[in-house]
């Protein structure tokens, strides 16, 4: 039951962080666009398509992106528990987050880049994907920041 609550309180401190991130990214969102928002569309347009013929709306995106990041806060916990195991040095948790999340941004959106684009017939520009990289940042220093409070 610890692992648990422990993975409960790893998905809080990635809505958490998602949500900072997200407040980081607003002002670029309709400027120059941002990668995992447009990975996120499309994500949301392929499930709603399936179901409905709904239109994807921004609400739809941003909720997408916040499920995400809950969901990868609790990867991020159990990568802890499964390298360090129980024992947390508070220190390197901040660094863990934030290498953490330049991999996710590694991984999406930037290897996943053209598949997202030929599926949502996009393109996603050089300043999308470096505000995408600047808010990964942020993703990590804030779950990195929560993360050693659950402990």
């Amino acid at each position: 039951m610890p692992i648990l609550l422990s993975l409960l309180d790893a998905c809080f401190a990635g809505l958490v962080a998602a949500v900072c991130m997200t407040i980081f990214e607003l002002p670029f969102w309709r400027r120059w666009g941002v990668a995992e928002w447009q990975v996120n569309a499309v994500i949301v347009s392929v499930l709603t398509r399936r179901f409905t013929q709904r239109r994807v709306s921004s609400s739809m995106v941003v909720a997408m992106h916040l499920f995400h990041g809950a969901a990868l806060g609790a990867v991020f916990r159990l990568l802890l528990l499964v390298v360090l195991g129980t024992t947390i040095l508070s220190s390197t948790v901040l660094v863990d987050a934030i290498v953490y999340s330049m991999l996710l941004w590694i991984v999406s959106p930037h290897l996943t880049r053209s598949l997202f684009e030929c599926s949502g017939g996009f393109q996603m520009t050089r300043k999308g994907l470096g505000v995408s990289f600047l808010s990964h940042n942020a993703y990590g220093i804030f779950l990195g920041l929560l993360t050693p409070a659950m402990f």
